[in-house]
């Protein structure tokens, strides 16, 4: 379930699922694709450079499955959520499991930002294919961008539901 929100530019529907609890904007989306376009960078010359090293200390993981493993083994410093992942009601199914993703993330006071679609979420990271979730371990050199994000979700999340 969940509800059609206008949105703006390229977004003019929108399918925003009751699980975000902040307004969803194309100045977040723009901000968290360039941040984590630049940690798929660093990403990547950090893999050019030491292959093993990049492997063991990376900078983000995606997918459901490894984001929840981050946040329970409290690596995790930001998940970003998409407003718009498909409704899997089934028991253990992806309802279930992001439920218990943003249970954990308010345990361990992991903060999440709903931002962008699944597409333009997998395309910021590099990648071809859709994506529901990043998780973030590492800030270092982008630490003034991470906060900008940060502060505008709250801001959303003040003015949201």
């Amino acid at each position: 379930t969940g509800s059609i929100q206008a949105g703006e530019g390229k977004r003019s529907k929108a399918l925003i699922r009751d699980y975000c609890d902040q307004e969803i904007s194309e100045d977040l989306d723009r901000m968290v694709a360039a941040f984590l376009a630049k940690m798929n960078e660093f990403q990547e010359r950090a893999k050019a450079r030491d292959p093993m090293k990049a492997k063991m200390k990376r900078r983000f993981t995606c997918g459901l499955r490894e984001v929840h493993r981050s946040v329970k083994t409290q690596d995790a410093r930001l998940i970003v959520v998409t407003p718009n992942i498909e409704e899997g009601p089934s028991e253990g199914g992806l309802d279930d499991k992001l439920a218990d993703i943003l249970k954990d993330c308010k345990e361990m006071a992991v903060p999440v930002v709903y931002a962008l679609s699944r597409n333009r979420l997998g395309k910021a990271v590099g990648r071809s294919m859709r994506m529901s979730a990043v998780a973030v371990h590492f800030v270092d050199g982008l630490y003034e961008e991470y906060q900008a994000i940060l502060n505008r979700a709250a801001e959303l999340r003040k003015g949201g539901k």
